[in-house]
């Protein structure tokens, strides 16, 4: 089963109109309080969480796009990512791309007292910008950003308010400005392609 959720304080109004332009055919939700986000400790997005029948996480992977892009000469994605998911679907446990525990546990992002600060600050912005307090939205996700300055979620959130042109030029930026930190962490052990079955 496939569930989307996208993370978007813009609520239906802002995230709605993807899912339709893409036909989705699977379940879709929008989370207006990136609560995914906080449960998994994922900091940007698209992200994935692989969970079997039995309720267990047996991946948490970012960047998990079906595609390769390319924005302003900045590359990321990959081709492959789908195909993978169809192995998982269809091997269940015995697919070569399931991790042990002890792989998946490495894999996992520790949270710090920064960032756990950071998230609360996130969190408070979210409430505000509900509450129709912008100015009072922007101050407290300045704080998550300084606190957590690896989430994009936390800047993407914000810039996406000031519209595509605004929000895309923030983030050529920031990229640009950050050449020796990943944009998303390195999915880890699915470069096992020619040991599928």
């Amino acid at each position: 089963m496939i569930i989307a959720a996208a993370q978007d304080t813009g609520g239906e109004a802002a995230a709605g109109t993807w899912y339709d332009q893409a036909k989705a055919t699977y379940i879709t939700l929008v989370d207006d309080n990136h609560t995914v986000s906080s449960l998994f400790n994922l900091v940007n997005v698209p992200s994935a969480v692989w969970i079997d029948e039995r309720g267990r996480v047996v991946r948490v992977d970012e960047g998990t796009y079906a595609a390769k892009h390319s924005i302003n000469g900045f590359e990321f994605g990959r081709e492959d990512y789908a195909g993978i998911v169809r192995d998982w679907v269809q091997r269940g446990a015995d697919s070569v791309y399931v991790r042990d525990e002890s792989a998946r546990t490495k894999h996992l992002r520790r949270v710090s007292a920064d960032e756990a600060l950071a998230e609360a600050a996130f969190k408070l912005g979210v409430y505000c910008f509900k509450t129709g307090n912008r100015a009072k939205a922007d101050q407290y996700w300045a704080q998550a950003q300084r606190l957590n300055p690896d989430s994009w979620n936390y800047h993407r959130q914000n810039w996406t308010f000031d519209g595509d042109q605004v929000a895309g030029a923030n983030w050529a930026a920031r990229v640009q400005s950050r050449p020796d930190k990943a944009y998303y962490q390195p999915i880890v052990g699915l470069d096992v392609g020619s040991r599928s079955r």
